[in-house]
């Protein structure tokens, strides 16, 4: 019966003819809703209707109209309905009942559709809630015309069967929660096929977005945004403008798109659960309101030795600190949660993990306690999974032992209640030979899940196939812990550049089907991939058995119609390249813009690409078309372009040669240093992965002598905002970096406000990373006494520079980078500032070339 489409959308029909008209089940006689734009059933609730039933009335209600212009009225059980009009049975009633479809008949989050003449019933287990729910979907922004809507993490089966009915009966799609982002198609009459069905969504836990509802957006789009560059973030405005002409109803949008995805579903959330300790036994937080739950000082429960403020960890072979956690967990369950009024560290506030589950997991570092039990378990299994990846088994039986104590004193709770951890760093193996309690649910991190295309993820992918088989034996709840968002995305957010789009729609198919087989019960996501990735990630967490290339059909036709196809092309090419091993750089010592626009995104490629936007842009006839596809330039096109040029000129810009002029041996002393002589830094320091002067007039200057070179360094910063942290790259710091050639190996040195001072070896031992050198001899002489300026001076020696050291007449490779921490730059999570432009942390394509004059 579709004929036409709603604001000249015609492609998405022909995409989706199999589905539109017919759920998947038994098929029966067909119904027709509405005729010639008039009513024709009516959805009939209960005396009294939950809450789930109630917003899926509406939400029925609402999409009928917008297909078909009539408007379903909306009546309770007992009501007559005109002679020859369908009833449409939303929730739970006497007739729903009658047809066997009574609550609880229902499983875990199973609804169902079952239909017969003149009948159609619409129902799942929802929670027992009777609150008045309002609903008014031209008025987003007011919340006074809407409330009492379902919460993500209650019951809603009915809910769900709406919204299978629109979708697959009616031709509905849900692309993105933009004001363009929902494809009705238009048929004043309504006719569908009567079905029967019942399911339930593949994974009963799918929580999607845990960073907040208003930070939606800025998870998908590929733009960096203010809050993470600390940058004027226009490209991101600009896309938002034209996404949403409500500001207001953007967050009840995204709410209601999520809703329609169905996210949440059963609760089963871990993170870093300790943290909250510090507040309740090291000291009172500087909050006053968090500060009144501070229990007592208890240095004893942390980590040895206590030489950082606060500890990075507590000591897990404790019992004290068994009994601690242990009696938390019960009073959480008994207590309905967390007592907290206010969040304490990591949201320790209310059921914060669930009503099933209470999270027992560590501080996120690996710092773990040395006193001397703890470091007889470290000793023991220092070599078990020790690769040089992020996730590793160092930690396993000492982290799993710990979990294993808890669960024996919080005991027996029944079958609902859990404790929940993670695997996770390195304690991300299964342990070799403790039995971690088969009552303990686990969520496996999946820490490169968004870079499918390296080796750690290969290697990951191996520790998901051990954690799989310990599951098979024990039968433990297993869920993942997924960083689809991360990977090279969030690389380039934070060396403030645009990177090449990381697409993984396949790669996402593939894994979630994985998931399934494994019999993973659900997924976090720590932040989500962008679009149309997001949309196949939503889809099939509902149904992992859905094909990943039908469901970009839906998504590029229902937002593109006529300019879907050729921006389709451009996707699967993109995704293609990103996604093979061999299009990625050879050496390791070539990343962020270097490898995005010098290997991915050549001028070449984007050339290529260009055409289809140009044809995609020629086809965008209808204002739907053209008003997405504009979006489209905004969010994507735009972005790629301004990569691209920026890299253009990264490649353009000189690479500093500088001589280094030799003094008298100073004897290691930056205090002898005659700095008068010493050669500038020169030039304008910028903000890092770009040509931007960098917001401070930064500055440094060295020399050296037959033994050191000498490093003076000065930040004209508000010296009262530093931050000084036990980790110096947890805090301001310079960091210097060192390499005997433009690629790894290369040595990094770290050095905080104080004068603490690490060096690290990157890519010299079998290329791990991050290896600290504990007798680097470097030499630190900080200076914060003004409220204007810190001023550094070091001294470090030329044997250690880089691996096999320098002498004078020699050269080495430098670049020095600042890195500010979020008190005095105001920009989350850390900002940087280089000496050498388009360049950042890490980056050693672009290293000054520094002659160590001889005298």
């Amino acid at each position: 019966m579709m004929t036409m489409c709603w604001r000249g959308i015609g492609m998405l029909a022909a995409g989706i003819a199999a589905v539109a008209g017919a759920l998947p089940g038994a098929l029966a006689d067909e119904l027709t809703l509405t005729r010639d734009g008039a009513p024709a059933a009516a959805i009939m609730l209960a005396e009294q209707p939950t809450k789930a039933a109630q917003f899926a009335a509406f939400e029925l209600q609402w999409h009928v109209k917008a297909i078909s212009g009539a408007t379903l009225p909306i009546l309770r059980d007992a009501a007559a309905v005109p002679e020859g009009h369908v009833k449409v049975h939303v929730g739970d009633s006497p007739r729903v009942r009658e047809l066997g479809l009574s609550q609880e008949s229902f499983k875990l989050q199973e609804y169902a559709v079952r239909a017969q003449r003149g009948e159609l019933a619409l129902v799942g287990r929802d929670a027992p809630d009777h609150a008045e729910v309002k609903y008014d979907a031209a008025a987003l922004g007011d919340g006074g015309r809407n409330a009492h809507w379902p919460d993500f993490w209650e019951d809603q089966g009915t809910l769900h069967a709406v919204y299978d009915f629109l979708r697959d009966a009616c031709g509905v799609r849900w692309l993105n929660p933009t004001d363009s982002g929902t494809w009705i198609p238009h048929q004043p009459t309504l006719v569908v096929k009567a079905v029967s069905l019942r399911r339930a969504p593949t994974f009963r836990y799918r929580e999607h977005l845990w960073s907040g509802l208003a930070s939606y957006d800025q998870e998908v789009s590929l733009w960096q945004t203010e809050s993470a560059t600390g940058r004027k973030a226009d490209g991101y405005q600009a896309w938002l403008a034209a996404a949403y002409a409500n500001a207001a109803a953007r967050v009840p949008a995204i709410r209601l798109f999520l809703l329609r995805m169905k996210h949440g579903g059963e609760q089963s959330s871990c993170c870093h659960s300790l943290y909250h300790y510090v507040d309740l036994y090291w000291k009172p937080h500087a909050h006053p309101e968090v500060a009144k739950y501070f229990v007592a000082k208890r240095p004893e429960i942390f980590a040895r030795p206590l030489d950082r403020d606060p500890p990075p960890q507590l000591c897990y072979t404790r019992p004290d600190v068994v009994d601690l956690v242990a009696r938390e967990a019960e009073s959480y369950f008994r207590n309905g949660g967390y007592p907290y009024r206010i969040p304490l560290a990591m949201g320790a506030k209310g059921l914060r993990w669930g009503k099933k589950f209470f999270a027992v997991e560590a501080m996120d570092n690996r710092d773990y306690c040395q006193c001397d039990e703890c470091k007889k378990w470290h000793d023991r299994y220092k070599d078990y999974g020790a690769v040089n990846f992020f996730s590793t088994g160092s930690h396993s039986d000492y982290w799993f032992s710990f979990v294993n104590q808890v669960a024996a004193r919080f005991g027996k709770q029944g079958s609902d209640r859990r404790l929940l951890t993670l695997a996770y760093a390195s304690h991300a193996y299964p342990p070799r030979d403790v039995k971690l309690n088969p009552d303990v649910g686990v969520q496996f991190c999946f820490a490169s899940d968004s870079v499918p295309w390296g080796e750690e993820f290969r290697h990951e992918m191996g520790l998901l196939r051990m954690w799989a088989d310990e599951v098979k034996q024990s039968g433990r709840p297993f869920y993942a812990w997924c960083f689809l968002g991360h990977g090279s995305r969030m690389g380039s957010r934070f060396g403030n550049y645009n990177g090449f789009p990381p697409y993984i729609a396949h790669a996402i198919g593939r894994e979630l089907k994985y998931f399934k087989e494994i019999g993973l019960l659900g997924m976090f996501q720590g932040r989500l991939p962008t679009e149309p990735d997001t949309y196949v990630l939503f889809r099939l967490a509902d149904n992992a058995d859905l094909d990943v290339d039908v469901l970009l059909d839906e998504y590029f036709a229902g937002l593109y119609g006529a300019a879907g196809p050729p921006l389709k092309k451009l996707y699967l090419a993109m995704e293609k390249l990103i996604n093979d091993p061999d299009a990625h750089p050879k050496s390791k010592g070539v990343s962020g813009q270097a490898a995005d626009w010098g290997c991915l995104g050549t001028a070449e490629r984007v050339a290529e690409y260009a055409k289809w936007v140009e044809e995609a842009r020629s086809l965008a006839r209808s204002d739907w078309e053209k008003r997405n596809f504009a979006l489209f330039e905004l969010g994507t096109w735009k972005y790629m372009l301004e990569g691209r040029a920026a890299y253009a000129d990264r490649v353009a810009s000189a690479i500093p040669s500088v001589k280094v002029p030799s003094l008298p041996a100073a004897g290691g002393d930056p205090a002898r240093v005659a700095w008068d002589e010493a050669v500038s830094l020169s030039g304008v320091w910028t903000v890092a992965g770009s040509g931007d002067p960098a917001p401070r007039a930064l500055a440094g200057r060295m020399v050296h002598d037959a033994d050191y070179l000498y490093v003076e360094l000065t930040d004209p910063c508000d010296t009262r905002k530093l931050v000084a942290a036990d980790v110096v790259a947890a805090g301001d710091d310079w960091e210097l970096f060192f390499a005997a050639k433009r690629d790894r190996p290369y040595r990094q040195v770290l050095v905080g406000p104080t004068g603490l001072v690490e060096l690290l070896r990157n890519g010299e031992d079998e290329g791990k990373m991050y290896v600290p050198l504990h007798e680097h001899g470097v030499r630190v002489v900080a200076d914060t006494s003004a409220t204007n300026r810190w001023v550094t001076r070091m001294a470090l020696p030329l044997k250690n520079l880089v691996k096999d050291g320098v002498r004078p007449g020699g050269k080495v490779y430098m670049n020095v980078v600042r890195v500010s921490s979020p008190a005095l730059a105001g920009a989350y999570p850390f900002s940087q500032a280089a000496w050498i432009p388009y360049t950042k942390v890490h980056d050693v394509d672009r290293l000054a070339e520094m002659v160590l004059t001889e005298e």
